[in-house]
């Protein structure tokens, strides 16, 4: 009796929880029937903001600093479809994955995390989406001229208009002006940059490069001088010896494609190669150590871009810095008529690439001019051009330098690469937006030797 009452007790608990397994099991099955198990579901604007600025660093520091070097004397395009960059045969189809990153990957999250800082009211937030935002948009605009962003990224718009590359910069300007008050002393929500920046140093450096564009000299000389400070740059953090999370150039030159680029017969090299009959090497400069850190030490043929040095895997790369910021208030001045002024800022890089390198002395206004060290027309003309020329081999691999060629007119007389008649004056619009926005494509866009509103 005893027993078979433990047996009734047992078996509808069996029972009872078989029931409510199924029950549950149904429960699943519905939910997975009724949601759609490959929409994402939502996330916060503090875990988005870190995708929006590692797309910024693929963008900056991936294809398009590539063929921006390229273009600019930094690099040779020495196998497969490099050849044709080289040759500036380029397709609009070329530029496809670009533009991508740039609007998918980096505009569209920006704009999706401000609206979340907005609604949360997290003012760091918003700063940190504007400033990254904006930093995109001032590259690109750089590149492409005309591009869409007012009508950008917005579910209800499928073609999007094209506005006009100044009134692209005005925009970024109003918006880094929106923020900088509340960003100073803060790197918050920038985990995809090296520590010890500062996001309202950052904003005014990407502010003086879009007044310098606009041949505000005054403006961006102001800016500047709020800019970015020695030992705060901005550099995209590469600090973890993986795959993944190396270097680009390093992943590109060593591991992915080998042998495509180099820099054998490359202008910087001229410049840099104490060998060079070009060569920078004077009395109170000698670049024998910065060319090792940008060449591979070998002369072998080709000669490579350092992947070891300058390039290697745990290299952070930079983004925004304190030379450049510092060479933005040198032209400046030298535009504004204070040679003094400009060769003091001059001289400040010179300290800097003493420390990291050696053999760099401060110059004297004695210094240039006609039969000087620094020869040139006049004295004027002699510092800004070492400026210039001093901003582009510290750039080096950065697309802002192909910025500055246009920008100047090529100030600096970057030659021809051989065979081509005509240097590139921008990017081509890419295939896949031509496909799906071509109405609102200008003509321009199509043509890689049409000249920028601004440059």
């Amino acid at each position: 009796m005893n027993r078979k009452m433990k047996k009734s007790l047992i078996i509808p608990l069996a029972l009872g929880l078989t029931m409510f397994g199924l029950n549950s099991c149904q429960k699943d099955i519905d939910t997975i029937n009724n949601e759609n198990p490959n929409q994402f579901s939502d996330a916060s604007g503090e875990l988005m903001i870190t995708g929006a600025q590692m797309a910024n660093v693929l963008f900056q520091e991936g294809e398009a600093a590539r063929m921006a070097g390229i273009f600019s004397g930094y690099f040779t395009g020495y196998d497969r479809q490099y050849v044709s960059y080289q040759n500036y045969k380029m397709t609009a189809g070329d530029f496809d994955n670009i533009w991508g990153t740039l609007y998918a990957e980096g505009i569209a999250q920006c704009r999706i995390v401000k609206d979340k800082a907005t609604k949360s009211g997290n003012k760091t937030l918003f700063g940190a989406a504007a400033i990254t935002e904006a930093h995109l948009l001032l590259t690109a605009s750089a590149l492409f001229g005309d591009i869409p962003q007012s009508e950008a990224c917005n579910d209800n718009i499928l073609t999007p208009k094209y506005d006009k590359m100044s009134d692209v910069h005005q925009y970024c300007i109003d918006l880094l002006d929106q923020v900088i008050p509340d960003m100073a002393g803060s790197s918050a929500f920038g985990a995809a940059y090296a520590a010890g920046f500062d996001w309202a140093q950052v904003a005014n450096t990407l502010k003086a490069r879009a007044l310098l564009r606009k041949k505000d000299y005054a403006g961006a000389l102001a800016a500047a001088q709020n800019g970015v400070m020695e030992g705060q740059d901005l550099k995209a953090d590469h600090s973890q010896e993986t795959p993944g999370a190396w270097n680009l150039y390093f992943d590109f030159l060593y591991w992915n494609r080998s042998g495509y680029l180099s820099c054998d017969g490359a202008h910087i090299v001229s410049l840099i190669d104490t060998l060079s009959p070009t060569s920078r090497f004077n009395a109170k400069t000698d670049e024998r150590a910065r060319y090792e850190w940008y060449f591979l030490p070998d002369y072998a043929t080709p000669l490579d871009p350092n992947m070891f040095g300058i390039y290697y895997a745990t290299s952070n790369y930079d983004l925004v810095t304190y030379v450049e910021n510092e060479l933005i208030m040198a032209e400046c001045q030298s535009w504004l008529g204070d040679n003094a002024k400009a060769l003091e800022h001059l001289n400040n890089v010179r300290t800097y690439n003493n420390n990291m390198y050696g053999g760099f002395d401060a110059y004297d206004l004695a210094d240039f001019g006609p039969g000087q060290i620094e020869d040139g027309a006049d004295q004027t003309a002699a510092l800004l051009s070492e400026i210039l020329e001093e901003k582009y081999v510290s750039l080096f691999g950065q697309i802002e330098t192909f910025s500055d060629m246009r920008r100047t007119n090529n100030a600096l007389g970057i030659p021809l690469n051989q065979g081509t008649t005509q240097h590139p004056a921008r990017y081509l619009i890419p295939q896949s937006e031509i496909n799906a926005n071509g109405a609102n494509v200008p003509a321009n866009g199509k043509d890689l030797f049409a000249p920028l509103e601004l440059f």
